[in-house]
């Protein structure tokens, strides 16, 4: 699985990016709004875990472009904003999750692997086979 990390912090940047890789996760890393709106809308990713206080362009704007672009990749936020007005704003922007900093980094993997298996695509099977007999998964249903 491929996550995009766009945070500006150096520190909580590279552990975020040790941290998923140990977990098994392919993390490419943006350390700022212009390198990470790029990476997010030419890549594909499964996941973005992405600031909301970032150099040159905002986390609220690359989420805006992201949705705008019909861009349906999960977005986690991971940022020091933690009023209920900004928590309620990222998640009306689409933000599919908003988590606070300072944070556990095991409550950020739990997150990141819950929105995972939420966001997986079904099975894309077109049809089911069973000796002479072929049906269609629209069928099925």
């Amino acid at each position: 699985m491929r996550l995009l990390v766009v945070e500006d912090e150096i520190k909580t940047a590279d552990y975020l990016r040790q941290g998923l890789t140990e977990a098994g996760f392919q993390v490419s890393l943006a350390r700022n709004g212009l390198d990470g709106h790029h990476l997010a809308m030419t890549e594909s990713f499964d996941l973005v875990i992405l600031d909301v206080m970032l150099p040159d362009v905002d986390g609220w704007r690359i989420l805006q472009s992201l949705r705008e672009a019909k861009n349906a990749t999960p977005v986690l936020f991971l940022t020091a904003r933690d009023s209920v007005d900004d928590r309620v704003k990222g998640l009306e922007l689409g933000a599919d999750d908003y988590l606070i900093k300072p944070f556990a980094f095991v409550e950020v993997l739990a997150r990141v692997r819950s929105l995972l298996r939420r966001t997986q695509a079904p099975s894309t099977q077109e049809a089911v086979s069973y000796t002479h007999l072929t049906l269609p998964t629209s069928d099925l249903v």
